[in-house]
Formats: C-alpha cells, sequence, structure tokens
C-alpha cells in the first residue's frame, strides 16, 4: 500500500517544472521598465501536472505518507489549491503530529516543498503546501511578492487548525514565501517556529538592486534613472496589482515578531544577496539563529542544512521523531538513498568506502578544489557507488572517480592556528553598522570553521569573507587576554552524545568564543559550555563513560 519513493533526493526537485524556478530576463525581452514590473507582480507561472506530486501514498524512510489535496478560499475570493502529506503512524497518532506550512517562492508553486518531503516525513511530521493566489493552479492573475500571500498563508493555517484544534503548526518560506512567512509571523503567535530562506529585507530596495542588474534586466538602468523608474513601477504595481511596493517591507515586520525563526542564506545568491538575510536576522526581536551556506538563490539546498532544519522543527514542536528501524535512525535523508547511507550522519561503524576501496567513507567532512570559485570549499560525502565513486554535498549529481578524488578531494585541513591567521578571539575591530550609518568599535567573540566572526555588536551572526572585507578592519590584535580554553579546537572530529537517538553519533568542532564554548555541526547555533563539553562530547572512538543521557540541556534539536 505504501511504495518507496525510489528516485535518488536530487531527482525530487527534478520533478519541478523549469518555469518553477525564477530565470533571468531574456535579452529580446521587453523594455527594462516592463520588465521589472513583470519580475515582481507577473513571473513565469509554474506549469505542472499532479502527477508531479507523486503518489497518494509512499514511504519516507520508516513512515508511510497518505497525500491530500484540497481547496480553500482566500480573503480575496481566491481557490488555492493545496496539498498535505500526513505522516501515517501507528496508534491514531497520525492526529496530533505538528504541521509544517510551506510557502513558495515568486515564480515557483507547491512543488517546491517537494524539497521538504524527506527532512520532515520521516520525522513524523506533516507537510501543507499550496499554490499562492496568482501562483501554480490557484486563481489569481499577479503575485505581490509576499503582501496578499501572508493572507493566503493565514487562511491555510486557519484552516488546518479549524480541521484539527490544538495542532502545532510551523511555517517553512523561500524567497517570496520568506518574506510573506515573516510578515505574517507577527499576526499569529502561535507559530511555534519558521524557517526562512533567501528573504528580502524590502521590496523597493530589491527592485532598485535588480534594476541595474544585468542578469536579470535585458537593459541594466542607470543609478541616475532608478528613482523615476520606480515610482513607474509602484504606479502600474498599483493599478494592476492593488497593492503599493512600498509597503512590502518585512524589515519593518521582524522587529515585532516573537516566533523563534531560523534564517538561511546562499553566500553565492545574485537575486537575493544575503545581506538582506544578515541584516533581517540582525533585527529579529525573536529567537533566532541563521545558517549561510554554499549556493545560489535557486540551487539546492545542502543535506546538512536540511537536515539541521527539520530537527530545529522537532526542538520547537517538543516531540521526538517516530522510533527507527533496528540499525537507523529516522529523518536523515533515507528516501532513495542505498541502505545503511544517510547523507553523512551515519554511526562510524556504519562507513564504508565502497566494494572497490575508494579513498573517503561516507559522511567525510572533506575540502574539494573549486574550479569555478579557484579554491578549496569544505563540503561533506554524501553517497559512495559500489565502484568507489563519490558524491559530495556541493556538487550534487557528479561522482568522482579514483584519479579525481586524489587531486580534487582532501581532508578537511582547518584548525585553530590556521583560523588563527586572519583573526583571533578578543581582536579588537571597526564595524561599518548599516543601522547606525557609521563605524563603531567591536571585539570579536567568536570564530568558526569557514573563518566567519562574530562580534560583540552583533551576537548570533557569524560574518562572511565578503561582509569581513566591506564592514570590518581590524584596530588591534588580542595579546594580554587570552580567551578560557576549552579542550576542543575549531575543526576537531569528535563524537557528540545524542539524547534524542540515545547513541554517539559523529560531529566536527566548527565554531569557539571568548567564554570557551563550542558549536557542532550537529548541533549548528547551540552553544556547548564547559558541563556540556564534559557529558556531552568525547574524543572519536573513546570509552568514556557519559551522563549526557541525564542532562539537563534541551536536546531536541539533534
Amino acid at each position: 500500500r505504501f511504495p518507496v519513493l525510489n528516485h535518488p533526493f536530487s531527482a525530487v526537485m527534478a520533478l519541478v517544472d523549469e518555469e518553477c524556478r525564477p530565470a533571468p530576463c531574456d535579452s529580446d525581452a521587453q523594455p527594462s521598465i516592463f520588465s521589472l514590473w513583470n519580475l515582481i507582480i507577473r513571473p513565469p507561472r509554474a506549469r505542472y501536472e499532479m502527477s508531479h506530486m507523486g503518489p497518494g501514498k509512499f514511504m519516507a524512510g520508516d513512515v508511510a505518507v497518505v497525500r491530500r489535496d484540497f481547496e480553500v478560499v482566500n480573503p480575496r475570493g481566491h481557490t488555492l489549491q493545496c496539498s498535505i502529506f500526513e505522516p501515517h503512524l501507528e496508534g491514531g497518532q497520525e492526529a496530533v503530529r505538528p504541521v509544517v506550512v510551506y510557502c513558495h517562492g515568486n515564480s515557483s508553486c507547491r512543488l517546491g516543498a517537494l524539497e521538504a518531503v524527506p527532512v520532515l516525513l520521516p520525522l513524523g511530521i506533516a507537510l501543507c503546501s499550496f499554490d499562492c493566489s496568482g501562483s501554480g493552479k490557484s486563481d489569481g492573475d499577479y503575485v505581490s511578492l509576499g503582501w496578499f500571500e501572508r493572507d493566503d498563508l493565514a487562511t491555510v493555517v486557519t484552516t488546518l487548525r479549524s480541521a484539527n484544534p490544538g495542532r502545532a503548526v510551523g511555517i517553512w518560506g523561500r524567497s517570496m514565501g520568506a518574506a510573506c512567512c515573516l510578515m505574517h509571523a507577527p499576526r499569529d503567535s502561535s507559530i511555534k517556529a519558521a524557517v526562512v530562506d533567501s528573504p528580502f529585507g524590502d521590496l523597493e530596495e530589491l527592485a532598485s538592486e535588480l534594476s541595474s542588474n544585468s542578469q536579470y534586466m535585458p537593459l541594466a538602468l542607470p543609478t541616475f534613472v532608478v528613482s523615476m523608474a520606480l515610482e513607474l513601477v509602484r504606479g502600474m504595481v498599483q493599478q494592476k496589482a492593488g497593492f503599493n511596493i512600498s509597503d512590502v517591507s518585512p524589515r519593518q515586520h521582524v522587529g515585532s515578531s516573537e516566533v523563534p525563526a531560523m534564517f538561511l542564506a546562499a553566500r553565492a545568491d545574485d537575486f537575493v544577496p544575503p545581506s538582506h538575510a544578515l541584516d533581517l536576522h540582525a533585527a529579529y526581536s525573536g529567537e533566532k539563529q541563521i545558517m549561510l551556506f554554499e549556493g545560489d538563490h535557486n540551487s539546492g539546498r545542502p543535506k546538512d542544512v536540511l537536515y539541521r532544519v527539520g530537527q530545529f522543527f522537532l526542538q520547537k514542536f517538543g516531540v521526538k521523531a517516530p522510533p527507527a528501524r533496528p540499525g537507523r535512525r529516522a529523518g536523515l535523508f533515507d528516501i532513495g538513498l542505498p541502505a545503511g547511507h544517510s547523507a553523512g550522519f551515519v554511526p562510524m561503524s556504519a562507513r564504508n568506502r565502497g566494494s572497490a576501496g575508494g579513498l573517503f567513507n561516507l559522511g567525510d567532512r572533506v575540502e574539494y578544489m573549486s574550479v569555478t570559485k579557484g579554491n578549496w570549499v569544505t563540503t561533506v560525502v554524501v553517497n559512495i557507488l559500489d565502484d568507489g565513486r563519490v558524491e559530495l554535498g556541493v556538487k550534487r549529481g557528479v561522482f568522482f572517480d579514483l584519479e579525481e578524488q586524489k587531486t580534487r578531494i582532501r581532508p578537511v585541513r582547518v584548525t585553530v592556528e590556521s583560523v588563527g591567521e586572519a583573526w583571533h578571539l578578543h581582536d579588537l575591530v571597526s564595524y561599518n553598522s548599516s543601522t547606525l550609518k557609521e563605524w563603531i568599535e567591536a571585539k570579536v567573540v567568536g570564530i568558526n570553521i569557514h573563518n566567519e566572526i562574530e562580534l560583540d555588536v552583533k551576537r548570533g551572526c557569524f560574518l562572511g569573507a565578503d561582509e569581513q572585507q566591506k564592514r570590518v578592519k581590524l584596530l588591534q590584535r588580542s595579546a594580554d587576554e587570552a580567551p578560557p580554553l576549552s579542550k576542543w579546537t575549531i575543526g576537531s572530529e569528535v563524537e557528540y552524545h545524542s539524547k534524542s537517538f540515545g547513541c554517539w553519533t559523529p560531529a566536527v568542532v566548527v565554531a569557539a568564543d571568548t567564554a570557551g564554548r563550542v558549536q557542532l555541526d550537529v548541533k549548528f547555533g547551540v552553544w556547548m559550555g564547559a558541563e556540556d563539553q564534559d557529558t556531552k562530547i568525547r574524543a572519536v572512538g573513546s570509552e568514556v563513560e557519559t551522563t549526557a543521557s541525564q542532562g539537563s540541556g534541551e536536546e531536541a534539536s539533534q
């Protein structure tokens, strides 16, 4: 009754039509002013068949899933096409499982949520997706970059709660959907968690940036005519779609939201640059965390990022994943992967190099020589074939043979010393604050494995190389003020005791701060102090007893 999905994880999003992803404007397109108008309210509309949604019943890991399609009517009278993927658990547990509502991008549709199926369903979390008004198969002629879409989201959430009062609800949006989530969250404090991927801070600001971007405009507008062009676009959008682009500003809403939020941003995103997510994260008033990763606006999200998204929702919902079969762990992207493979998050004892004896283990943290970037990029081995070829997280669908592994892949070689060549904890710097519009004095209080730094004036946010170059200047190296010592250094391979899974799992120390705390890749965004380090982190292969399973710390995120 519940067939296992047999296509690989990377093929799930391949079912989405090309029109479901934003595309650069064609060189033979209309004049720039009309292209900008179309980019905002009438991008290419996603066209798809219901067969692209996959079977109505299937297995996601150890969880049987049933998909149900339904309709709702939004406040403007538009009928919205929706689908919900429900975990079918034993003992009637499916009625009380939380649900995440996914909001797609401006030229996408509900198929965009397929990327979240292997993230949430194996964890026993239901997933609801819908075509916003003006998108996919729903009614409406125009999109509004989140302004009216937030009412669509509210309608879907209300419908789900009416059918199952008391059900915990989370929201997950990408691009336009992320802006939609940020503008809706302050209106509904009962939302348990929000994941916002590539949100923009202000529509006028984004439109101004895009108007001079030749990749998305047939003719980039000179700076001195941008303001005039925006006035024309504002009038056209108001007349055609019925909203003012000046009102579409998530930045105006984040200061009043208390919903726990995870911000995601791709470093190479040139459509909505990561600076938007960084600024929104800094201004967000609720509990927050942010993750930057390799990729661009439309690229598939790395599996380790999606893994942490799933654990974030589990933690905020306050539930546990369904028990896995012996030797298996639920919710680790095993849809379509070979038996025993879990995208780099398998116990060390389960690792293998393939029958042909490859150079790397499944789950190894490695560095890949990128021809495009011209340097080494940190990634993870996510798949190994029987002939020894390996697939990397940053090169989905590409398998490297033994010769290529020797020349283009190497173990991670990051240590505290190599990071320290650029930055030291307690370094005194000058930081260009976008909020204060001036340079202010700050101190380096955190460093991670990518040489990104956290400043005391921007807590919870790590600044990458681009941001450092533009906004950080070294004033004075740390000298006498030595940080407290930790037994673990950045780049150390360790094992972490997960209370949720009841076992030790491989991890890497990816950040350290001036309080002697550390972060692990499997607990990204969570600082662990001396007590947690003593009880929950151990050297690889160590047999030292631990009391981690009795610890009082919150463990639901791993």
